[in-house]
């Protein structure tokens, strides 16, 4: 699986960026999220904890005021 963050612009809700985070792993993905790892299968918004946590995991900065962001699974 792949592991995704997308943003979505607040107005016309085009995704504007796509930003792979895989590379911080399904378990703590799953843990912050709430599921357990094997029903981390589909798109999850992102609230400011998770966004909080994906900057410390993963280096990312968000804009909330201007995106939406979730986090996106999908197949290899």
């Amino acid at each position: 699986m792949k592991y995704v963050v997308v943003s979505y612009d607040k107005v016309s809700e085009a995704v504007e960026e796509e930003t792979d985070v895989s590379s911080v792993g399904a378990e703590r993905l799953a843990e912050l999220i709430g599921v357990p790892v094997e029903r981390l299968v589909d798109a999850y918004p992102l609230e400011e904890r998770h966004r909080a946590a994906l900057s410390a995991w993963a280096g990312l900065t968000f804009a909330a005021d201007v995106y939406d962001y979730f986090l996106e699974v999908e197949a290899d």
